[in-house]
């Protein structure tokens, strides 16, 4: 039926969010291919087929829906994935920012090492000069006698009165000073890079501190958002149930109740080549698909609220019925009524009645029993359905009302053409 549409581009636009979701199954079906308002990040577009429910009919997975329940779900799991994927990115930029800092910390501590070592080193040298220096010159003094002020270093290099001078700075080797000279500027250049080196060890160890702190925030609200996409996702599936499939008017729950009548009816009858759309004429007209009244369809199928016909005790142009289910399914001890989103009469049911959703029950008041089993008696009516007469007589049998068949197989037919 062109009843289904092609999700090829929005198969394509879910690869980008499939490592948000590992746990799903690309089998949901959605309308939400947008992000939400305001939103630019493309990564999130699209989440509703991204939520698996093998519960229901596969077909459904490529349907659009609408309703403000299920929009505000999608809208709540577009949130979740988005605050998870911003989660995981903020997670990802503080361990790649704190997994800098630390390499450049190690690197910078390691520079400092080697320049501690090398101004130890340094002043040891300088030490040793100096010591080298003042013994030569003691040794001098001694030898030749000095004024007062021998007892300064640089006063030796400048000695230049008296031949006893001359001779001093002649017997020192002038090399020596010029070399202390250089070890003190070196040792001078180290001990600003040292502090250099300190001061970055310091920026580094806050940065690091600070990125372990985002990224211990980071941690917690990726936690926080995966703890809450379990039932983001839950809430989805219930949502997707009591969704109204766009173009038809009719619940997801119903659609898949006659999906899944046709396809056990292929199954054990496949010469009556009963289709879904068939049923769904008899249900829009018998009970708007279980919604008659504003009532609304539970996810098991049944109305929220039993439909309950009039008595069918022999007025104006009604049957009369004596009571044949003691009440069980109409709550008249003393009349049948039609009953469930089928109409079907009581004793009709204890006959025709069938178990569409493998619980073990025959409930005339869930959608997915009464398909099936409206099916099936259309089936026993008209033989192969696929004969336009066919239908009609079956339908003619379901109720015999020339009005009746005309309004149920205009809304079949108007369901059997639609193009969503």
């Amino acid at each position: 039926m062109p009843v289904f549409s092609s999700t090829a581009t929005r198969g394509a636009a879910s690869l980008a969010v499939v490592s948000l979701l590992a746990s799903l199954v690309l089998l949901g079906g959605g309308s939400a291919n947008a992000p939400v308002s305001g939103r630019e990040d493309t990564t999130v577009a699209s989440v509703a087929h991204l939520v698996a429910d093998d519960t229901l009919d596969p077909r459904i997975v490529e349907l659009s829906l609408t309703g403000p329940v299920w929009e505000a779900q999608i809208a709540n799991l577009d949130s979740v994935l988005f605050a998870q994927r911003q989660a995981e990115r903020r997670v990802e930029a503080a361990t790649a920012a704190l997994g800098r800092a630390t390499t450049d910390l190690e690197t910078v501590e390691n520079q400092l090492r080697a320049a501690v070592d090398s101004a130890a080193d340094l002043d040891a040298q300088i030490q040793q000069h100096r010591s080298v220096l003042q013994q030569r010159a003691l040794a001098l003094f001694v030898s030749f006698g000095d004024d007062d002020r021998l007892d300064e270093l640089d006063s030796i290099a400048e000695a230049t009165a008296g031949a006893r001078h001359r001779h001093i700075a002649s017997e020192i080797d002038a090399r020596q000073f010029e070399l202390l000279d250089e070890l003190e500027a070196r040792r001078s250049g180290l001990g600003a890079t040292v502090a250099e080196l300190r001061a970055d060890q310091s920026m580094l160890s806050g940065r690091i501190a600070a990125q372990q702190d985002t990224l211990e925030q980071a941690s917690t609200d990726l936690a926080a958002a995966r703890a809450s996409l379990p039932e983001a996702i839950a809430a989805v599936r219930r949502a997707r149930r009591g969704a109204t499939i766009s173009g038809l008017d009719m619940s997801v729950v119903a659609f898949d109740a006659y999906l899944r009548a046709e396809r056990m009816l292929e199954a054990t009858d496949p010469t009556c080549g009963l289709g879904w759309w068939m049923i769904a004429g008899v249900g829009r007209v018998e009970s708007r698909h279980g919604e008659l009244g504003g009532r609304t369809v539970l996810d098991d199928g049944r109305p929220n609220r039993p439909i309950i016909g009039i008595a069918l005790d022999g007025g104006p142009g009604v049957r009369a019925i004596v009571d044949t289910d003691d009440g069980g399914f109409d709550g008249d001890t003393e009349w049948d009524r039609a009953v469930g989103p089928m109409q079907f009469i009581p004793e009709t049911w204890s006959i025709r009645g069938r178990d569409g959703n493998g619980d073990d029950r025959l409930d005339p008041h869930n959608l997915y029993d009464a398909a099936l089993a409206a099916g099936t008696y259309l089936c026993r009516l008209g033989g192969d359905l696929r004969e336009a007469d066919n239908l009609r007589t079956a339908y003619f049998g379901y109720n015999t009302s020339e009005d009746y068949v005309d309004l149920v197989e205009a809304h079949a037919l108007r369901y059997a053409d639609s193009s969503l």
